[in-house]
């Protein structure tokens, strides 16, 4: 449900309808499939499959660093996900431990379209302006903080080696610092080594 307080906001509507358009082209195991999408009563609402789980970012709060056997499976079925949305034409651009849900029964969904951008000449619409900066600062690729109608699959392939590594370690790569610092050291630093936070099997 887009938040009440928000359905006043031309621009938070139209991206949460984006994000039901995104989806809704969208049929893969590994992605949480939009049944329907609408508004009652001036709320909007998008009603996903149910996945009984919990987030990789609860998952890590809850137990610490995740195994790099269990960190390799998650990540292989993320990219499965991200291979149906490229050849789709999509980019999902907030890859990111809260938007990979883990049912009960071990299988990886991925959620949270928002901020998808659909990369056809029929295109659904991105709602990004110059000027802007959308994604999450610990795992946005650099050319998306720049620009992010320049992102593409390979953003989306480098956010989801930040959650690799916020997988293995309990943290994302640039912890430190203001929403700046973690854009310029994204864009600047060269890849932390995993193994300088956590002893590697």
């Amino acid at each position: 449900i887009l938040n009440p307080g928000a359905s006043q906001d031309t621009s938070l509507i139209a991206r949460f309808r984006n994000e039901a358009r995104a989806c809704a082209l969208l049929n893969h195991d590994n992605i949480a499939r939009v049944y329907y999408a609408g508004s009652q009563d001036g709320m909007y609402f998008i009603a996903y499959e149910f996945a009984s789980g919990r987030t990789i970012r609860d998952v890590i709060v809850e137990r610490g660093p995740i195994s790099a056997t269990d960190t390799i499976n998650y990540a292989i079925q993320v990219a499965l996900a991200l291979n149906h949305t490229a050849a789709a034409g999509i980019v999902h651009r907030d890859i990111k431990p809260s938007n990979i849900m883990l049912t009960t029964s071990g299988r990886v969904k991925v959620v949270d379209l928002g901020l998808a951008r659909r990369e056809t000449t029929d295109s659904i619409g991105d709602i990004t302006v110059d000027g802007t900066t959308l994604g999450t600062f610990d795992y946005i690729a650099p050319e998306q903080a720049r620009d992010p109608r320049n992102a593409d699959e390979r953003s989306d392939i480098y956010s989801l080696g930040c959650t690799m590594y916020h997988m293995l370690t309990g943290r994302p790569p640039y912890p430190e610092g203001t929403a700046l610092q973690k854009l310029l050291d994204h864009q600047g630093k060269s890849p932390p080594d995993p193994r300088t936070s956590r002893t590697m099997p």
